[in-house]
């Protein structure tokens, strides 16, 4: 499914309109209808009910009037308050109005002391509460009465159904400037906003439900809109069965360079993670000095030690060595637990502008482009990078703040320039490629925020484009079997999570996902 900007939904609105002839107040009726059925599924069932719609004075504020005369209909109480300039209203907000009016419905215009008496009295004896104040439209601060209103929302603790967009959520980036109706659920339109799928904006959703409203399908599926949700319904389509006559040297060949004094923990994670995902054999290349520490936590991966400097890392005399390693296998992965050692970071650059195989760079090999990060346009292979927020921030120079603002812009413009494949991982992953195109995940949680659960990913990534997929399949592929293995595993609890239950679950993963 795609995923949309607030200016993107617009065109599809206007589109909508211009070339199909959908008029706006069709739409309007249509989403207006659906939030009405939505209020009374969230309420399990409406007959009787008291229920209390917040208008703004936009066409959110008009999809509320539509929803007041169908719970009405439904034999709710429905009390509305409206908030903002009622000259503002569109045609089609305004024809709605004047119908509820002609209803005899409880409606009244926020504007006197009174008024948010009267808000205060109903809030506490309401059963449901719909949000229609601001949609889609809003970006930058509340005002003080949107402020104070959105406040005592959620301070009467009720359910409550947003329409398009909680209101105080930035549609287009999810930040939050004072605060915002924490929904139960939000019924949007078209398409899903990126605000809805970014934190904190998630947070404030609640269950998310997507509407159509009769919107022409040509429009929703545009090559235009470059923003999707990676489900498992793509991933299914990536993925081929594995042949009944296959051999270890037939599933690909995995180079995992990783590993230093203090953190083999990250090889291991690594090269294990790509032998989960399916890929025949592993050659982990790691200082040394850490063979023996390998050698007892491995079984299945061959080891292949190489020079290491006084402080226990690789040292730049190991890159030919290396080179000649990279000849043999599919795919080299590189970074985890490399360390962040001045040697080792030229090695790691060495290595990578040589090497003419695909390389997956992660942690210490994504640090050791930061001062130089225009080098890795010059890679023989485009690369795929999976850096965590902080890496892009460092590898870009920026605050994470500044990347977090205007994620999507940034990481779309860094793919352009280093020619390479972005996996930023955060709260939801996306996978960015230098055509424009980004994939959002759809799965994951908050147990898999812990160490080692980037070095599983990498390993992940690595094996699946060994295996044979394309490095974009792979990037896309990985990030979502990676994210079910941690659901998987967290069906027994998220809290306390580790990397290697992620890890041990990746076979299930990849057997739920189907085409084994």
């Amino acid at each position: 499914m795609k995923i949309v900007t607030a200016a993107e939904m617009r065109e599809i609105d206007q589109a909508a309109g211009s070339t199909y002839g959908v008029p706006e107040v069709v739409l309007m009726e249509n989403a207006g209808v659906q939030a009405a059925h939505e209020t009374k599924r969230l309420l399990q069932g409406v007959e009787d009910k008291a229920i209390v719609i917040f208008c703004g004075s936009g066409n959110n504020g008009g999809d509320g009037f539509v929803a007041a005369r169908h719970l009405a209909n439904l034999g709710a109480k429905v009390k509305v308050f409206l908030l903002g300039d009622l000259q503002q209203l569109s045609e089609a907000a305004q024809m709605n109005l004047d119908i509820i009016t002609n209803m005899d419905l409880d409606i009244r215009q926020v504007a006197s002391p009174r008024d948010w008496d009267k808000i205060q009295v109903v809030l506490a004896f309401v059963d449901g509460i719909v949000d229609a104040l601001l949609g889609t439209g809003f970006h930058g601060v509340l005002s003080e009465d949107l402020e104070r209103l959105i406040s005592m929302i959620n301070e009467a603790e009720k359910p409550v159904l947003a329409i398009d967009m909680p209101s105080g959520v930035a549609a287009d980036s999810g930040c939050i400037a004072q605060t915002a109706v924490a929904a139960s659920a939000t019924v949007t339109f078209g398409l899903p906003k990126l605000g809805q799928i970014f934190y904190p904006g998630g947070a404030y959703t609640g269950n998310l439900l997507v509407d159509g409203i009769g919107i022409p399908r040509a429009l929703l599926e545009a090559e235009e809109i470059q923003q999707a949700l990676l489900d498992i319904h793509l991933v299914k389509k990536l993925l081929v069965p594995r042949a009944a006559d296959v051999h270890k040297n037939s599933c690909g060949r995995v180079l995992a360079i990783a590993g230093s004094k203090g953190y083999t923990g990250a090889a291991v994670l690594t090269a294990e993670s790509a032998l989960r995902s399916g890929v025949g054999i592993v050659t982990l290349a790691a200082p040394e000095g850490l063979h023996d520490v390998l050698a007892g936590k491995l079984t299945e991966v061959v080891l292949h030690p190489v020079a290491e400097n006084a402080n226990g890392t690789i040292a730049e005399a190991a890159v030919a060595e290396l080179l000649e390693a990279a000849e043999t296998c599919d795919v080299v992965v590189i970074g985890p637990g490399l360390g962040r050692d001045e040697e080792t970071a030229r090695a790691i650059r060495s290595f990578a502008l040589q090497a003419k195989v695909q390389l997956i760079l992660d942690a210490d090999a994504i640090r050791a482009f930061c001062a130089q990060p225009e080098k890795l346009s010059q890679a023989a292979v485009m690369p795929v990078l999976t850096p965590h927020l902080g890496e892009m921030a460092a590898l870009l120079d920026i605050s994470v703040r500044e990347l977090k603002d205007d994620l999507l812009a940034i990481t779309r413009q860094a793919a352009v320039d280093y020619n390479s494949i972005f996996v930023v991982k955060s709260e939801k992953t996306i996978v960015v490629f230098p055509d424009g195109n980004v994939h959002i995940a759809s799965n994951g949680n908050p147990g898999m925020a812990t160490a080692g659960s980037g070095d599983v990913l990498a390993g992940v990534i690595a094996g699946l484009k060994a295996q044979g997929l394309s490095r974009y399949n792979a990037a896309l592929a990985g990030v979502f079997l990676h994210g079910m293995a941690g659901d998987l595993a967290a069906e027994q609890g998220m809290t306390g999570l580790l990397a290697r239950d992620i890890m041990a679950a990746l076979p299930a993963a990849r057997l739920a996902v189907g085409n084994e």
